[in-house]
This record gives C-alpha cells, sequence and structure tokens, in this order.
C-alpha cells in the first residue's frame, strides 16, 4: 500500500551563510523560527545559538585587538618622538639622561606607556579573537552544509521486505 508523509511549510532548497545569519536561495534572511523548521529544533538550540555567540564575541575581539595594537603603534611612535623633542642628553659621566624640557619627557614617557599597554591589550583581544570566530564559523558552515547536503531529490530502486521499490526522497 502506498504512503505519503509531507511537510505543510515551505522549506528553502539551500541555506548560504553571511557572517552570523543564514539566506534562503533568493538572499533572504531566514528567523530563528524558519530556521528552527529548516535545521530542527536541536541543532538550532545546540549548534547555531552557540556558534553564533562564540562568532559574534571573536569579531568583536578582533577588530578590538586590531584597534588597539593600531591605537598603541601610534602611542608608541609618537611617545618616542615626544621624548626625542624633549631634548635628551647624557651627564659628563655618562650615567643618566637629563631632559632640556622635563615636562615634555613625562608627556612622552606617559604616551609609550599607554601605547605599549594599547598594543598588548590589542595583541590579546586579537589572539583570543581569532580562534573564537574560526570555531564559530566552522560550527556554522558545518550546519549549512549538513543541511544542504540532505536537500535534493533521490530516486532509489532497492529490495524491501516484500520485493523490489522505488523510493523518491524530496
Amino acid at each position: 500500500c502506498f504512503s505519503q508523509n509531507a511537510k505543510a511549510q515551505y522549506l528553502p532548497d539551500q541555506i548560504h551563510r553571511e557572517k552570523d545569519h543564514f539566506v534562503n536561495e533568493s538572499g533572504a534572511i531566514l528567523s530563528d523560527k524558519e530556521l528552527i523548521d529548516a535545521v530542527g529544533s536541536d541543532i538550532f538550540h545546540e549548534t547555531i545559538v552557540g556558534a553564533r555567540k562564540q562568532y559574534t564575541t571573536g569579531q568583536k575581539l578582533f577588530v578590538s585587538g586590531l584597534a588597539g595594537i593600531g591605537v598603541g603603534i601610534v602611542g608608541i611612535v609618537g611617545g618616542s618622538a615626544i621624548i626625542g623633542a624633549a631634548g635628551p642628553h647624557q651627564t659628563a659621566n655618562q650615567q643618566q639622561v637629563t631632559f632640556d624640557d622635563e615636562d615634555l619627557a613625562l608627556t612622552g614617557a606617559a604616551v609609550l606607556t599607554i601605547g605599549t599597554i594599547a598594543t598588548v591589550l590589542g595583541g590579546t583581544a586579537l589572539t583570543v579573537g581569532i580562534p573564537f570566530k574560526a570555531v564559530g564559523q566552522s560550527r556554522l558552515n558545518w550546519v549549512e552544509n549538513n543541511y544542504n547536503e540532505r536537500q535534493g531529490y533521490t530516486l532509489r530502486l532497492g529490495a524491501t521486505p516484500h520485493g523490489a521499490g522505488l523510493t523518491l526522497n524530496f
């Protein structure tokens, strides 16, 4: 006897990932409900939700890290230039450096210190952000690939308990 099993809702033939969200074949962003319908509640809640958090956290740390390194390099170069402009010179016995303008030298030292701290913090954020983003991206890619591999139409002829059978999967 024949049986019929079909879902009433429309599911996209293919989905594609753009950053931390998914789009259908026409380019429309899929809502969370549409994603749950497409990939299932388990995959959505166990994979997509966490992967999105990892990806966006990694992206924010990555951008912040690059900005911190940029600000830090400017601070290091600027602080060094300010210290140079303060007129450093060594005393006769070559054991102590003095400056013509002590206030300018202190300002340069402060800028140099802030630049160094910004560079270290930026490098740390970048170092932590890259793996977060990569893992989140990998998990989101897995969801995309897993869904797209399951889509399509297949027609199979094979053995059944009562002889031969024809199966159409869509």
